[in-house]
Order: structure tokens, then sequence, then C-alpha cells
């Protein structure tokens, strides 16, 4: 007997049955890997979308932190101004030495703040070559810089680098032996024009011929002030370390001994008037009539630098500030306004280091990373 005929949906259901198996081992193999690939996707988003929320945590904490900072500064520019309004202040011996480079520390919650007082008349204004006395601050700056540089600085001579600074800054377009002005600077790499008005910030020392970016950070006795009088020193400011200074402020006139008699005399509250200074003095008070004019008792321009310890962060701020309506002779009066000439923001040099006995004061020079002219800000 024949066997009956299959039918078709019975041949079909016979095929799926042989192929069924190998067809699912197929599909499962390729769901595997796709599982696999969404894994490795998914957990590289994660891992992504983790590095960003820990960055975005560490912006935030930072500009927490530099807030805070901010106001820490605001606070200690208060206190600053306070010590320059307040007459009790004048009367400490604290203050004096905090004007001579003493830090201040003040704890906070999450870290410290150290303050350092610099008084601006403890340096050559170099804005003083502009002024109507320049051929005598020209004569200053050139004995300032041959007692402290006698073998130069770099491959200028202390004369040569006085007559640059000066043609840098006077008005003229006459340029003094050995030096360079106005269009003799576009021969220069980069090309460059002297400034020929006052310097705004003490780094444009390094623009002068030939080009140092580190020239000013090698001259810590020079400064800039926005003025153009006759330069002049605080008696009650200056350190041993400042002889070359007071030397030159007198044009090496005055003998060294004599000015070391100055300072060495000088009370722990400073001088009080001049009458103190001839007492210190004595018999060899003649050349004080002449030239005492150059001397100053009270501080008027002071650059405050502010260091903020807050947790892992530092941060670094500097103030230019000007005491008005003080007394030259008159120390203990305070000062009847403060104004905020300049705010500056960033890193600074090793100016918080606490000065050791014999070494110079003069290493608190910041480094110009952001300015904030604030020309009319005042405190009653």
């Amino acid at each position: 007997m024949k066997a009956a005929p299959q039918t078709t949906s019975a041949m079909r259901a016979r095929a799926l049955g042989q192929t069924h198996p190998r067809h699912l081992r197929s599909q499962g193999g390729v769901a595997l890997l796709m599982v696999l690939m969404c894994l490795a996707l998914v957990s590289t988003l994660l891992a992504q979308m983790s590095l960003d929320g820990r960055r975005d945590i560490e912006r935030l904490s930072l500009l927490q932190a530099e807030t805070q900072a901010q106001f820490y500064a605001n606070g200690a520019e208060i206190i600053a101004q306070r010590a320059l309004t307040d007459a009790a202040v004048r009367q400490a011996s604290l203050w004096w030495q905090t004007l001579r480079g003493r830090p201040i520390d003040y704890p906070t919650d999450e870290g410290e703040i150290k303050m350092v007082i610099e008084d601006m008349r403890t340096c050559f204004n170099l804005n003083t070559l502009a002024g109507r006395q320049h051929d005598l601050a020209f004569s200053q700056l050139r004995q300032l810089l041959n007692d402290t540089y006698p073998q130069g600085i770099g491959p200028l001579s202390a004369d040569t680098l006085a007559a640059r600074i000066a043609d840098w800054v006077d008005a003229d377009s006459q340029a003094r032996s050995n030096s360079l002005e106005g269009t003799d600077y576009t021969r220069q790499e980069p090309p460059r024009v002297t400034g020929d008005t006052l310097m705004a910030d003490i780094s444009e020392l390094n623009w002068i011929a030939p080009l140092d970016t580190q020239r000013f950070l090698q001259l810590p006795q020079l400064c800039v002030l926005p003025e153009t009088s006759a330069w002049r020193l605080n008696l009650n400011s200056v350190t041993l370390d400042d002889l070359p200074l007071m030397n030159a402020l007198f044009n090496g006139e005055v003998a060294q001994s004599t000015l070391i008699r100055l300072i060495n005399a000088r009370p722990a509250t400073g001088y009080n008037n001049l009458d103190e200074v001839k007492s210190a003095l004595g018999s060899d008070d003649q050349w004080l009539t002449e030239k005492g004019g150059r001397l100053t008792l009270t501080p008027d321009y002071i650059r405050l630098h502010i260091r903020l310890t807050l947790g892992p962060s530092t941060f670094n701020f500097t103030r230019l500030m000007q005491a008005e309506g003080v007394s030259a002779w008159a120390p203990k009066m305070p000062a009847a306004r403060v104004r905020i000439l300049a705010r500056h923001e960033g890193d600074v040099s090793a100016w918080m280091t606490p000065p050791q006995e014999g070494s110079s004061q003069k290493q608190m020079r910041p480094a110009k990373a952001r300015q904030e002219q604030v020309p009319e800000e005042k405190t009653p």
C-alpha cells in the first residue's frame, strides 16, 4: 500500500521542527551581544555623568570659596582702612612693626587670613622722573642702582638702565646717553614705542630694551605711585636693609653712620615729630634743615597684601590705598579718609614669609594678574 501523501501544513511543521533549535541559538547570540553592548554603553555614560557631576560639584565649591574669599578680602580691606583712620591704632608699636613687614594673622572657621601692610614710602617711585624735580630724581635713581647693582642688571649697566627708565617715563623725545627713545623701540623685537607718560604698573620695566619678563622682580627697590612729586622715604618705616635707598635719597651727601643712627635710635612707636629726629641726631643735624623735606614720618600710600586659606584653596589679593588728610611730620594724626586706588587679584611672590633678622623686607612684590582701578572709593 502506498503511504498517504503528506499535506503541505505537515511538511511545513516538519521543516520548522528541524530548523527551530539552530535558529534560536543564532538569535540568542545576537541578543546577548546586543545586551553586552548596551551594558558597555550605559557604563560609559554613567562614568561620564559621574565625572561631570564631580566636576560640577568642584566648580560650585570653588565658586563658593571664591565668593567667600571676596567677602573676607573686603573685610581685611576695612580693617586696614580703620587702622589708617583710627588715632588709637597709631599709638601702638604693633602698627609701626606692621608697616615694617610684620604679617598679621586672623584665624577663620575654614582657614586663616594673613595680611602684610607695605608702606610705599620705602621704595623709589619711578614716576618722580616725570615731575618737576626730574633731574634730582634721575640722579637719585642712578645712585640707587649703582649702589645696589654695581655689576649692572643683566646686560645693562646701572647708568644705562637708569637712562632708559627715565626716557620711558618722560614726555620728551630726546634720548639720553646709551638710551633709547620713541621710535628707537620700533626696531626692537617685538616693535613698540616708549610710554612717554607715567607708569601704571611696575611690570612696565620689562618692556625696556632689551625685553626681560623678569626684570621687575629683580628690582624690588623700585615701585610706581600715581604722583610725580619729589621722592620721599618714611623714616618710621625704613629698616637697615633700606640703607641704599636712604643713601640715594640724599645723593650720598649724608654719612651712612648718621643714617644708621637715625634708624637705630627710632622709638618702638616711631618718631613723633621733627624735634625727636633732631634729638636723635644730636649736633649733627645741620643737613636736616636743607634736606629734611625728603623725609616723612607718616604713611600715606600703602599696599595691602592679603592671602586667604579656605580649606584646600588659597586666594591672593592686593589693594593700593591712599591715606588723605595726613601730615608728613605728625604721624600720630589719623587720616581723614582713605581711597582705594587699585585692586589686584592673583598669585603673589614669597612676600608672606615672615622677615628674618638681617633679611631684606623688599620681597613683597605681587604679580599683577587682574587689576581693577577704583579711583573714587573713599571712607568717611
